[in-house]
């Protein structure tokens, strides 16, 4: 009610002989803040020529005056741009935030096995973006209690063998068999519990939304048992009355947990056997699923999303298992959809460049096994394995993802017109045309050099 709602002029943000560009700005015209609304013009003039570009932004062009043709105009031409978009007080943050790949830090845990999770305070993306992330490590016979989240998520199996316990709102157990590979969708409102029989440890990984989340960046579970399961919140009377339950027994089941999260199980003790149809529908296993890329020397992909898992669309969540061969190079692209692509390097290590707003590189590293790392909005990035090879686990923060490649057969570069290549390098023809002559059969990924 007190925001200044008289008009504003836009400023020149930047320019020089071929034209230049104008904005509003929020300090101004605090409503463009408000009401999450971008306002610029672009100002050609003769041979002005605005070099190719994308933005984090949708927006409607309108022409204001003159003609423009595919690339220039005879005449000054002004066009008043519009955007919508998310909050740019958060676009703006994001530049400065701290990119780095982190490895998870124990919760919880005791002699079943631990819970690990990624701080928001270490990895500040994770709140920028609404990120949860976690892993659960079970020992033999490790068993992780009946829980939900406020959080939806999908599940990644990193290691070992085990069995999923997983009931749908209103909607039976299911006891699904899970091995290494296997994604799981796990939408709002799910009980899950985790069992692990074998000797070797049963690690799954957690990525997820946390925008509906009690904390922006981390789940927050809610146990059905355990010291610190609903059992205990509620009082003697209210559990006796709401399960029907004399009072002693009552004690008796309050009293006797003691588990926080993950206990061990006696090697007697009998799960529920998992049932090979319920797989159907809640699981892909992503390393025996049909590929979606396949380059010789240089890597593989398989996409989750709702065509092949369809609860992923209830998730609101794509993902994808990449397999990076040794010294061969992911391309350089971005989410051209506005999502958050968060990473977690199953396997190997390798190198990786993120460049953001103004060509800036925000981040060169190398990435290890176990590291996670998001790459922001709109932001370019590009991987190099070393030579033992590079595996990462993705999830994308929309059920079906899009994305732009900057350099390879399918790069957007190759759409170009070459007059419009050779005006925007500023290069002479032959030097556009030994450009555009290069990766015209490689896609995505490209084997190492000779």
């Amino acid at each position: 009610m007190e925001l200044d709602l008289s008009p504003k002029l836009a400023k020149k943000v930047y320019g020089g002989n071929g034209g230049s560009y104008h904005a509003w700005s929020p300090s101004e015209l605090p409503m463009l803040r408000e009401g999450n609304i971008g306002a610029a013009k672009l100002a050609l003039d003769k041979n002005g020529f605005a070099l190719p570009r994308y933005s984090d932004s949708a927006k409607v062009a309108y022409v204001l005056q003159a003609l423009l043709n595919a690339y220039a105009s005879n005449s000054e031409t002004d066009c008043l741009i519009g955007l919508i978009c998310r909050e740019k007080k958060s676009k703006r943050k994001t530049m400065e935030l701290d990119l780095s790949p982190k490895l998870a830090k124990k919760v919880y845990g005791g002699n079943g096995g631990s819970y690990h999770a990624w701080s928001p305070s270490e990895l500040p993306m994770l709140r920028e973006g609404n990120i949860g992330a976690a892993k659960l490590a079970l020992d033999k016979n490790g068993f992780a209690l009946p829980r939900y989240s406020d959080s939806a998520k999908v599940a990644y199996v990193l290691q070992g063998n085990g069995v999923a316990g997983i009931v749908l709102p209103e909607s039976e157990e299911k006891v699904l068999a899970i091995k290494k590979g296997d994604a799981i969708a796990l939408p709002f409102g799910v009980v899950t519990w985790w069992f692990n029989e074998e000797d070797t440890e049963l690690i799954v990984l957690f990525l997820g939304d946390t925008s509906k989340a009690h904390k922006a960046g981390e789940f927050t579970e809610f146990f059905l048992t355990g010291s610190n399961g609903i059992f205990t919140g509620f009082s003697t009377e209210f559990v006796s009355r709401a399960w029907d339950l004399d009072e002693n027994v009552v004690k008796t089941l309050v009293g006797k947990q003691s588990g926080n999260g993950i206990v061990k199980l006696d090697g007697n003790f009998k799960m529920p056997e998992p049932k090979k149809e319920h797989r159907v529908g809640m699981s892909l296993n992503c390393e025996e699923a049909p590929l979606d890329v396949d380059i010789k020397k240089g890597g593989r992909v398989v996409v989750l999303n709702t065509n092949n898992l369809p609860l992923v669309g209830e998730v609101g969540l794509g993902a994808d298992l990449v397999r990076l061969d040794g010294s061969a190079m992911c391309s350089p692209g971005f989410s051209c959809d506005s999502a958050l692509q968060v990473t977690y390097i199953v396997r190997g290590s390798g190198r990786v460049q993120v460049v953001g707003v103004d060509g800036r590189r925000v981040l060169e590293t190398t990435l290890k096994a176990g590291n996670l790392f998001i790459v922001p909005r709109f932001f370019v990035v590009s991987k190099i394995a070393s030579p033992e090879g590079m595996d990462w686990f993705s999830i994308i923060t929309t059920p079906n993802p899009i994305f732009t490649h900057l350099a390879g057969r399918t790069s957007v570069w190759k759409a170009l017109s070459p007059s419009v290549l050779q005006a925007s390098f500023d290069v002479d023809a032959d030097t556009e045309k030994l450009f555009s002559s290069k990766r015209t059969s490689d896609a995505i990924f490209f084997p190492p050099p000779n």
